[in-house]
């Protein structure tokens, strides 16, 4: 009887135990996967850069920033760039997996105000402040505001925009933007003003405290999408709460914000929303 070879069956099951897991692993990160796509150490850059390569006008204004460092390439390449235009009517109700809850727990911190000529700063020296998003904390580690807005509701710019930037334990970021209309002088804007320094380049500790929950709306509801720092580098993978609640602020307190920045509009033009979705947490 001639000698017969069988194909072994090792190979081909091996196969379709490798596509089985493949295609486990894939329906998981699906249903698992919220608004922020969110992996673990996504963000590692610290906050803006401030050197004097960059700024708001001219060559190095922000129509150049991808082309005037090698470190500045996702400003011009990247496809998740901030700050964008945010239609309200089309932003999609997010459920608590795509849309986490989000609070504050701001605290009494010693802060420390530096003018960097762009951006007046109070950068926060605790962790006592932080907000949680979902199950996750960040902490608050400066705030900054640019005149006039960076994002825009529904075609609309705003006089002012807070950004209020913070930090996971992975260093990823989380910023919280706030916008204010002209109306009623802010009291929260006010000490803010009184808090940071008067000339580029100064840096000191503030006499008071900043109370930075009176600066917070009413309401915790956002606007939530994945975004990228909106100065260079311009670093995506940053979690952008946009809040939906709009505060008041005085023209005279925009124009004085603006006066110690040298009178320029420090907000970088809308960017493309592509393929992102923004979800509201309301």
């Amino acid at each position: 009887m001639a000698n017969v070879r069988t194909k072994s069956a090792v190979g081909p099951t091996i196969g379709i135990v490798l596509v089985a897991v493949l295609v486990f692993v894939g329906i998981w990160i699906g249903e698992n996967s919220n608004i922020f796509g969110e992996t673990e150490g996504s963000m590692s850059d610290d906050n803006s850069s401030d050197d004097n390569s960059w700024g708001y006008s001219g060559d190095t204004g922000p129509q150049n920033w991808g082309s005037l460092s090698d470190r500045y390439s996702e400003c011009s390449e990247g496809r998740e760039q901030s700050p964008i235009d945010i239609a309200t009517a089309s932003a999609a109700s997010g459920n608590e997996r795509e849309a986490p809850p989000l609070s504050f727990h701001y605290g009494d911190d010693e802060t420390h105000s530096v003018h960097t000529g762009k951006f007046v700063k109070l950068k926060y020296e605790a962790e006592e402040s932080y907000i949680y998003l979902g199950n996750r904390t960040y902490d608050l580690i400066e705030i900054h505001p640019h005149t006039p807005s960076e994002h825009t509701l529904d075609g609309e710019s705003f006089p002012m925009e807070m950004h209020l930037v913070h930090r996971g334990v992975q260093r990823e970021l989380a910023v919280v933007g706030i916008l204010f209309r002209l109306g009623e002088a802010n009291p929260a804007i006010r000490h803010f003003i009184d808090s940071v320094p008067i000339h580029p380049g100064e840096d000191y500790f503030p006499s008071e405290h900043f109370d930075t929950m009176e600066m917070l709306p009413s309401v915790n509801s956002y606007y939530g999408y994945r975004g990228s720092l909106t100065t260079p580098p311009c670093s995506e993978g940053v979690k952008w709460l946009v809040m939906s609640e709009i505060q008041e602020v005085s023209q005279e307190q925009v124009d004085r914000i603006s006066e110690l920045t040298g009178n320029i509009e420090n907000n970088r033009p809308v960017q493309p929303l592509g393929d992102r979705t923004v979800r509201y947490s309301g």
